[in-house]
């Protein structure tokens, strides 16, 4: 449910392909502050996750211990 009234900016933006999936990885902002927005597209659905700005740094911690624990398979 999109609130109305709240636009929001993107400050960046990145898009990826990833299998049969598109992410969409978007810095944006609006009057509650800075916020990273990760929208994936899969078979015609799309679905969001927003993580404030102040999580972003736990959040990477979160991933970069993934990572460590789980080397990938594949050359990229």
């Amino acid at each position: 449910m999109k609130r109305e009234g709240n636009k929001s900016t993107v400050i960046e933006s990145e898009k990826l392909h990833i299998e049969n999936k598109t992410l969409f990885v978007d810095l944006k902002e609006n009057d509650g502050g800075k916020f990273l927005q990760i929208a994936e597209l899969s078979n015609d659905r799309r679905s969001t996750v927003v993580i404030p700005f102040s999580g972003l740094e736990l959040f990477n911690e979160a991933l970069q211990r993934i990572m460590d624990n789980n080397p990938s398979d594949v050359e990229g």
